[in-house]
């Protein structure tokens, strides 16, 4: 009886430190992920921002309106993606420190996803890209609406921003089986092959790539989405072909589902 206790309270021992080590290897792995997207992602866009600056500080005498107005459209594009990666960065900090609240809330799918999607317009615009809706008017969703609507720009700033010019994506809300809504944003990009697709949710893995235009990506925000989604206990899942485009999936419970969970 003695060796056998012996046994278990080793067993249990050596379980525990496996669960620490996992532990800490994850927390590893987040910490990288943060410095890394801080000293080589977001410098990139504030470098640019600092060099236009520059430029109109010393040159705007002699540069035309033209010129004006083009490095000032790429100061405001520069500002747009330094703004929309600080806002992923303190939204995962917030998520990881157990800081950010849940409370989900009943509201209309379709007045939420094009609610969130107008910030974006101005970014399809540009590429002349063309953003088609399949939303029922009716269709309710129970959750945190400020998740909700993070998960919703962020799979859509990825369509556009690996969407050429003059193509089109789609946005479309379904309900389906077990009361749950599916909801998919599909582009017709460059597409992914299967090894991407495997390591996009992955934290200790590197995604990032640039878009047609050469818009920045850090992968936070998919790690982001995935997390947000499976807070509601939905899923994410993507499909996706080499030069002919990606849908991304995910799921979240209806009103009455997930309020008796």
């Amino acid at each position: 009886m003695g060796i056998g206790r012996d046994i278990t309270e080793r067993k249990k021992a050596e379980e525990e430190i496996k669960l620490k080590n996992e532990l800490l290897q994850t927390i590893n792995a987040e910490k990288d992920k943060f410095f890394s997207i801080i000293s080589h992602d977001l410098r990139g866009p504030l470098s640019a921002f600092l060099g236009a600056t520059q430029i109109l500080t010393e040159e705007i005498q002699n540069m035309t309106l033209e010129e004006i107005k083009e490095i000032t459209v790429n100061m405001k594009e520069s500002a747009f993606n330094i703004y929309g990666l600080l806002e992923n960065l303190l939204e995962w900090s917030r998520l990881k420190r157990g800081m950010m609240d849940f409370n989900p809330e009943t509201f209309n799918v379709k007045q939420k996803i094009t609610a969130s999607i107008e910030v974006l317009t101005e970014s399809a615009r540009k590429k002349e890209i063309k953003i088609n809706y399949s939303l029922p008017d009716d269709l309710e969703i129970y959750a945190d609406s400020h998740m909700f609507e993070t998960v919703i720009r962020n799979l859509v700033s990825n369509a556009i921003k690996f969407t050429p010019k003059s193509r089109e994506i789609s946005v479309s809300a379904t309900a389906v089986m077990d009361k749950t809504i599916e909801i998919k944003i599909c582009d017709t990009g460059i597409g992914m092959n299967k090894e991407l697709i495997n390591r996009l949710f992955l934290l200790n893995e590197k995604t990032n790539r640039k878009g047609t235009e050469g818009e920045m990506s850090t992968g936070l925000g998919l790690l982001l989405v995935k997390e947000f989604i499976e807070k509601h206990g939905g899923k994410i899942w993507v499909d996706s072909e080499v030069g002919k485009g990606s849908t991304f999936s995910f799921t979240i419970g209806q009103f009455e589902n997930l309020k008796m969970n």
